[in-house]
C-alpha cells in the first residue's frame, strides 16, 4: 500500500475542476483551501478501497475528487458555525476574506462536489453513477443531522455519552463510510460485501473523530494546524468533555460550563485541559477509540479481500496519526 501514490493522483488531478472558472473572488478562496494541503484521507480511501477489491482505481479517481471537495465544503461552513480561527495552520478563510463571501465559496464547493460526478456518467455508467450519487446524498443527509447535533449541544450543553458517539457517526463516520462504499461501488462488489466495508469504515471514522479531538487537547499547534483546545472555546461535544463533566464536582462543573462557547483564552482552556487530565477523561477517550477500533474489525472479520492487510493498515494509520 503506498499512501503517497494515491494521494499524489488526487493532488495532480483536482486541479482540472477550476480550470475556466470565474469569478475569481469565488473560487480562488476554494483554491486556496484545497492548496493548503490535508491528508486527503477520504478520497484516499475512496481508491484504496476500490484498489483492494480489484477496481480500477483511476476509475475512482472523480468520485474521489468529489469527496475531497464535499469535506472541504464541510470544513468552510464548520469554521463560520464555530467561528474557527485557524485551518490548516493559517487563518480561517472568513476570517480572512469575511463572512458573506466564503459562505458563497462553501456552496460553492458544494456544488461543485456534485458537478464531478457527473463524470461518472461516461466513466462508469448510468448505473453505478446512479449508487454513488445515493451513497453521497444518504450521507449528506446524516451529516447535516450530525452538525445539527452539534449546534443543540452548543444552545443546551446537555448530551451523553452515547450521543457524543451518534454525533460523530454523523458527523464524521458516515463520510468515511460513504467514500468506502463508492469505492467498492466502482470495484463492483456485492451490496452486502459494500455493506460490510461502509460498516467498518463508519466505525474507523469514530475512533478517528475522538481521536482528532484528543490532538485538540494534546497536540502542538504547529503540528495539528488549529489552536490547541479550541473546541473547549468552541462549545463542541467530545467525549473527555462529557466524561469530565460526569466525573468532576459541582464547582468544577461550573467552571467547565462557564468557559464553553466563549472567545478564545489559552490560560482558561488549559484550565479546563487539566481537568480533563485530573478526571482521567482523555486516557477515557483514548480507551472507548480502542474498543471501537477493535470491534469495528468484526464488519470485515469473514468478507474475502485479497488485500485486506492493506486495508487494515489504512485503518490503523487513520488512529495512530499524531496530526
Amino acid at each position: 500500500m503506498d499512501i503517497d501514490f494515491y494521494k499524489e493522483l488526487i493532488e495532480k488531478n483536482y486541479p482540472r475542476y477550476f480550470d475556466g472558472r470565474d469569478p475569481e473572488i469565488h473560487y480562488g478562496p476554494m483554491k486556496e483551501l484545497l492548496a493548503r494541503g490535508g491528508k486527503r484521507l477520504r478520497p484516499i480511501l475512496c481508491m484504496l478501497t476500490c484498489d483492494t477489491l480489484g477496481g480500477d482505481l483511476y476509475d475512482a479517481i472523480p468520485t474521489a475528487i468529489a469527496i475531497e471537495f464535499f469535506h472541504n465544503f464541510t470544513l468552510i461552513h464548520d469554521d463560520i458555525q464555530d467561528n474557527s480561527l485557524l485551518r490548516r495552520g493559517e487563518p480561517t478563510l472568513h476570517i480572512k476574506y469575511g463572512i458573506p463571501l466564503i459562505l458563497n465559496c462553501g456552496d460553492g464547493l458544494y456544488a461543485l462536489s456534485y458537478q464531478v460526478l457527473k463524470d461518472n456518467e461516461n466513466l462508469l455508467g448510468v448505473d453505478k453513477a446512479w449508487r454513488i450519487f445515493c451513497e453521497m446524498i444518504d450521507m449528506n443527509v446524516l451529516l447535516v443531522e450530525g452538525q445539527a447535533m452539534d449546534m443543540e449541544f452548543k444552545r443546551d450543553k446537555d448530551m451523553d455519552e452515547d450521543d457524543v458517539i451518534e454525533l460523530m457517526r454523523k458527523k464524521t463516520g458516515v463520510l468515511f463510510g460513504a467514500a468506502a462504499g463508492c469505492g467498492a461501488i466502482i470495484a463492483d462488489v456485492t451490496n452486502e460485501i459494500k455493506e460490510s466495508i461502509k460498516c467498518f469504515w463508519e466505525n474507523i471514522g469514530i475512533a478517528f473523530q475522538i481521536r482528532d479531538d484528543i490532538l485538540n487537547l494534546t497536540g502542538k499547534e504547529e503540528d495539528y494546524g488549529k489552536k490547541i483546545g479550541d473546541d473547549i472555546a468552541e462549545g463542541k461535544p467530545t467525549l473527555p468533555l462529557i466524561h469530565c463533566l460526569n466525573n468532576c464536582n459541582e464547582d468544577e462543573r461550573e467552571f467547565i460550563m462557564d468557559h464553553l462557547d466563549h472567545e478564545y483564552d489559552y490560560d482558561k482552556v488549559k484550565e479546563v485541559i487539566d481537568l480533563f487530565k485530573k478526571y482521567g477523561s482523555i486516557d477515557y477517550a483514548e480507551k472507548i477509540a480502542e474498543k471501537i477500533l477493535i470491534d469495528s474489525y468484526s464488519a470485515i472479520e469473514d468478507i474475502s479481500i485479497q488485500k485486506k492487510d492493506d486495508m487494515l493498515s489504512f485503518a490503523n494509520y487513520f488512529i495512530k496519526r499524531n496530526k
